[in-house]
């Protein structure tokens, strides 16, 4: 299996704030690495030729998964992102680290 950056740095997170263990973190971060990336893709269709009802349930599901996941993991939603350009969800890190140049206020983004 391989892992990205963004997994390695979410695992990292959901494993220091300790409601978590170490494997079960590292699922966390790779679930929502998948869904943020889903998430994305997504917003790229409904960018260039709009959403099916279909799609757009996936789309409410995604998010509800997403919520469900950062719930279990300690984390916090920032928000999420419809422009297919940028990162798909933004959260909040414990540390107040940021990776986008909308700075901490923005929050972490993931999903592309």
């Amino acid at each position: 299996m391989r892992t990205t950056t963004q997994e390695a740095v979410l695992s990292a997170y959901i494993a220091s704030i300790g409601k978590r263990t170490p494997r079960d973190a590292v699922q966390d971060a790779a679930e929502l690495c998948r869904f943020a990336t889903s998430l994305n893709r997504l917003n790229e269709i409904a960018c260039n030729s709009g959403l099916t009802e279909r799609q757009e349930r996936r789309k409410q599901n995604l998010q509800t998964r997403i919520k469900a996941v950062l719930e279990r993991a300690g984390l916090v939603l920032n928000h999420f992102n419809n422009d297919p350009r940028g990162y798909a969800v933004y959260l909040d890190l414990p540390d107040g680290s940021y990776n986008s140049f909308g700075g901490r206020e923005c929050g972490y983004g993931i999903g592309r």
